[in-house]
């Protein structure tokens, strides 16, 4: 199965580097600070993104939350989109 992830062709719409500034609603939010940071992972492939440590080799800078990556980023692995991935409870 990790030989077809890793061979998928990924999608052409895919944004290989996404903004890597966080919303400003989210830079701007005391209570964002506090809040536990979140693992998801991708359904199709197990690719996991933790939002403590961001993917800064996808232009997403470690901190960044779940909501603030763009819709138009897709899993580094598999190509799968955003909406392809559910929140993981570690």
């Amino acid at each position: 199965m990790q030989a077809v992830a890793l061979n998928f062709p990924r999608a052409a719409s895919c944004s290989a580097n996404p903004p890597a500034q966080r919303s400003p609603a989210a830079q701007e939010a005391g209570d964002e600070a506090d809040r536990e940071f979140n693992v998801w992972a991708c359904v199709l492939c197990s690719f996991v993104y933790d939002e403590a440590e961001g993917l800064p080799s996808e232009g997403i800078a470690p901190g960044t939350r779940w909501e603030d990556v763009p819709e138009e980023w897709c899993c580094p692995d598999c190509s799968a989109k955003k909406s392809d991935f559910e929140m993981v409870k570690i």
